[in-house]
């Protein structure tokens, strides 16, 4: 996402040249940019100048939406991902000790990834 947001408005970047620059499979990176397209944080386009570009602006696309995106929940435990709301532990006869935690655990990841965009990183990563 960070390549792509340096590329951003310049039309999009062939998935061979993205694989290589990343050292990635590109059959690996095929199957997450189609999850990133379907999410709507990635365009694709066939053909001679094809490729991956961003959907929106770099400051517009959170590691959260990423995160989503590919993992589903931001959930760190299967009772909150479940919609287990405060307090409740849906998975279990008995309510877990720790779901307080959990639930404190899953508000610190959130508010990070939910404040950190591909725009910061692109400020925090040199480019290879």
């Amino acid at each position: 996402m960070v390549r792509l947001g340096r590329g951003y408005g310049n039309g999009p970047i062939p998935l061979a040249e993205l694989a290589e620059l990343e050292g990635l499979p590109p059959a690996y990176l095929e199957q997450i940019a189609g999850q990133l397209r379907r999410g709507g944080l990635v365009t694709s386009r066939m053909g001679v100048k094809g490729g991956y570009a961003l959907a929106r602006r770099p400051a517009s696309i959170s590691m959260a939406d990423i995160v989503r995106n590919l993992e589903g929940s931001l959930a760190p435990v299967s009772c909150l991902a479940e919609g287990g709301g405060p307090g409740e532990c849906t998975h279990a006869d008995t309510p877990c000790s720790a779901h307080a935690f959990w639930e404190r655990l899953q508000g610190t990841i959130t508010s990070t990834l939910e404040s950190v965009t591909v725009a910061d990183l692109m400020k925090e990563a040199q480019p290879a």
